[in-house]
């Protein structure tokens, strides 16, 4: 296998904007010289507008519900095989069985995970109690073969990887700090225009776990001080949260604006003065690598987060925002109002924030990472990459 070797990138429960797999991993692999094919969840004419170049785009057949995700593996494998990709790189659990069997068929196979599904089933409130821990523990066995099995395994979590065996390497989800799309993104924001009162963001899954009731408590408080407006932006997690929170008297001071491309959503990040990742302790999320404080700090607003040992471990030194109890929405509101009354404070800690991704921890540092990988799989007589990164 060569340079010109096709891979094929199979992310059947993604968006194909996804940030990480299509601007981030697809992209890098796309300029990196190989030809990529990237199967996702995407409308057909959408597709054409997205595919270019290296990159091209096709839809995965779309499921209506979770028992099809599973009926529909003999179809997905057929839509696999069509594109004749050497690499086959596979992104997330409900992959694994595909892996194992395009194994068989002499290919070369790579299983990525973005998180601790080992973890997150057991947050999975469709299924029952009492089989969450026993479908956990199996996928984390298939993921612990899948690293023996496969030729390579990316994970975003250090513990994640040492499951994954001696084949894989930590690629984290390190902020994108420049090119087409943040210049897009500065472009869209000039037509929004900047608000007279505070306004704070969040970005993201929205729902419980997510802190979504916290959040709009603590723009009660906040509002009982000053004028100030929470920007929701992202998918629904569970509805009944929602409904649970457009119940509470801080609804009134949200502006829910659901999905939207990743480049309006940055847009609406640079036009604002605060945001918010205030996640609860559950799953694995004290563990996650947090994307969305890095987007945060890109674009040069502070950040006010959960005050997790891993968080502050990671990005605490940088001084760019705030740690706190992320169960106390007064303690939310509080660290709101230091930052709305010290604008000074927080120009600083959003620069300090800004010249960190853009000169120590962005994706283009952490992509060398996926793309020596790619090498060593590509190269005759190299060693694939041993060891988990650090």
């Amino acid at each position: 296998m060569g340079a010109a070797t096709k891979v094929c990138i199979f992310a059947p429960v993604h968006a194909h904007t996804d940030v990480r797999v299509y601007q981030k991993e697809a992209k890098t692999i796309a300029r990196a010289g190989y030809p990529v094919v990237l199967l996702a969840r995407v409308a057909e004419e959408q597709a054409e507008e997205q595919s270019r170049g290296q990159l091209a785009i096709e839809s995965v057949p779309r499921y209506k519900n979770r028992l099809q995700r599973f009926l529909l593996q003999p179809l997905m494998l057929t839509k696999i095989l069509r594109t004749r990709a050497a690499i086959i790189h596979l992104h997330n659990p409900d992959t694994l069985l595909l892996g194992f069997f395009l194994k068989l068929l002499g290919k070369t196979v790579i299983y990525d995970t973005h998180e601790d599904f080992t973890q997150r089933i057991q947050m999975r409130e469709w299924i029952p109690g009492m089989l969450r821990t026993c479908i956990a523990g199996a996928v984390g066995k298939l993921e612990a073969w899948a690293g023996r099995v496969f030729d390579a395994a990316i994970a975003t979590q250090p513990d994640v990887a040492a499951r994954l065996g001696q084949k894989s390497v930590v690629i984290e989800n390190a902020p994108i700090a420049a090119g087409e799309l943040i210049e897009r993104a500065y472009a869209h924001s000039l037509s929004l225009p900047k608000p007279h009162e505070f306004r704070v963001i969040y970005a993201g899954t929205i729902g419980r776990s997510r802190g979504l009731l916290e959040m709009v408590k603590a723009m009660e408080y906040v509002n009982e001080l000053f004028p100030a407006r929470l920007w929701l932006i992202g998918p629904v997690h569970n509805p009944e949260g929602l409904e649970e929170a457009k119940a509470q008297n801080g609804w009134k001071y949200v502006d829910a604006l659901g999905s939207m491309p990743q480049e309006r959503a940055f847009a609406y990040m640079i036009r604002a003065d605060a945001g918010l990742i205030t996640i609860r302790n559950i799953g694995d999320h004290a563990k996650t690598s947090p994307n969305k404080i890095f987007e945060y700090m890109r674009f040069g607003i502070p950040f006010i987060a959960s005050n997790f040992a891993a968080w502050r471990e990671k990005v605490g030194q940088v001084e760019a925002g705030v740690f706190v109890n992320e169960n106390d929405p007064q303690e939310i509101a509080r660290a709101l109002a230091m930052l709305h009354d010290l604008p000074q404070l927080a120009r600083e800690m959003g620069e300090r924030g800004r010249q960190f991704t853009l000169n120590e921890y962005n994706w283009e540092k952490e992509s060398e990472k996926l793309i020596s990988l790619y090498q060593s799989l590509t190269s005759q007589g190299q060693p694939l990459v041993r060891g988990v990164a650090p």
